[in-house]
Formats: C-alpha cells, sequence, structure tokens
C-alpha cells in the first residue's frame, strides 16, 4: 500500500534573476514499509523536499500526498494535527525541551493533541530504544546517543504512518551513529515502520533498502539493493 506520493514537486525562492528553484518537479512514491533514503550533497535540495513531505514548507506547484490525503488541500489547523499524528520526524539537532525528564519528551506531541499514550505501548518503546532506566532523566543528563533516541521515541509514540528523518546521525560520533542506524533498521525490519532518510553520507544511504539520489533539485536515480 502507498504511504507517500508527490507529484511534480516544486519548491522555487526569489524572483528574476534570484530566482533559485530548490526542487525541480519531483514525483516519486513510498509504499508501506519500505525503508528509503534520499541521498545528495549540501545544496542538492534534499532538506526542502523533507520540509515539503513533512508540511512544514509550501510547494511552489506540485502536490504531497501521505496514506491518500493530500497535506497542502488541508486548512492549517488540519495540517497541523495530521502532522502530530501521522509524520513523525527527526532532525539532526534533537530538539528536545531541557526542562522535559525523558518520559514527557517522548510524549509531549499526544499531550498537545490532547491524548495520552497507553502505559504498556510506552514502556515498550522505552525499551526498544534502550531508555528504560532513563525515563527520569533530564536531556541534559543524557548522551548524545541517547538524546536521538528521545527524539526517535517522541516521532514514535504516536504510531505514524511516515517517519522522516534529516541527518539524524550528523551530530553523532561514529559508535553513536551505527547504533542509531541500526535502531533505523530494526524499527523497519522488525515493527515495518515506513522510513524516509535524508544523508550526505553514502555509507549511511547504503543501509536502506531503496536510495533515491538527488542533485540540483532533482531525483536522478532510484536504486533497490
Amino acid at each position: 500500500m502507498e504511504v507517500l506520493r508527490t507529484e511534480d514537486l516544486t519548491r522555487e525562492y526569489g524572483f528574476g534573476d534570484n530566482k533559485v528553484i530548490a526542487l525541480n518537479h519531483v514525483s516519486f512514491s513510498v509504499e508501506e514499509g519500505e525503508f528509503v533514503t534520499i541521498l545528495g550533497p549540501s545544496g542538492s535540495g534534499k532538506s526542502t523536499l523533507l520540509h515539503l513531505l513533512g508540511g512544514v514548507d509550501k510547494p511552489t506547484s506540485g502536490k504531497v500526498y501521505i496514506g491518500g490525503q493530500s497535506i497542502y488541500e488541508m486548512k492549517e489547523r488540519e495540517l497541523t494535527a495530521f502532522r502530530r499524528r501521522e509524520i513523525g520526524q527527526i532532525y539532526q539537532f534533537y530538539n528536545l525541551i531541557p526542562v522535559l525528564n525523558v518520559e514527557e519528551n517522548i510524549c509531549l506531541p499526544m499531550l498537545l493533541d490532547h491524548r495520552q499514550a497507553e502505559r504498556k505501548d510506552l514502556d515498550e518503546l522505552l525499551d526498544l530504544l534502550g531508555l528504560t532506566e532513563r525515563v527520569n532523566h533530564l536531556p541534559s543528563e543524557l548522551s548524545g546517543g541517547q538524546q536521538q533516541r528521545v527524539a526517535i521515541g517522541r516521532a514514535l509514540i504516536s504510531k505514524p504512518k511516515l517517519i522522516l528523518a534529516d541527518e539524524p546521525t550528523g551530530n553523532l560520533d561514529q559508535k553513536n551513529s551505527r547504533e542509531i542506524i541500526k535502531l533505523f533498521r530494526e524499527l523497519n525490519e522488525k515493527y515495518g515502520q515506513t522510513i524516509l532518510l535524508i544523508t550526505h553520507d553514502e555509507k549511511i544511504a547504503e543501509h536502506a533498502e531503496r536510495i533515491l539520489v538527488i542533485e540540483d533539485g532533482r531525483i536522478v536515480k532510484d536504486s533497490r539493493r
């Protein structure tokens, strides 16, 4: 079943001689349970693409469908709720709330949506992330790898249709990077989570079953392992 589809997605900035085409008629789809990486150098348009897929920026033209719904045809309030429930977003910098502990940071999207996580689901997630013994710790009391695991937990708590990860290992050392990628693979292989991960690192990209290469705002290659 198709989870994500883009149709002629285009994003332009500026006008006239100053116009920059960050994305140029990008079309692709992702099926449920796929682990896909988007590989490209800085300035290739990959982060712009992720922002459009996550509903945090609007395209100049084109469409994004998630779970069959055209997200840019939604009203702003509807889109905000949809993002919280159906799209889990993970960034290079963890964006944790410093005064909230591990459990509170993970549960934040549910609280903002006036919902409460099931205790059983939360405990299973904490165990999967290796954070059971850290639930009462603040972000400042955690390593970089642990903070990224909290960010991953926050993205997963609502059981979203799609996880979008923007350079999730970019702020980590080699050991923690390997552990985070191993966790993504486990989420995909064991739990069937659909993941779209952006990276500039070919070694990271090769962990996915499918690689989309982006250059100058266009998808130039779509390969499977």
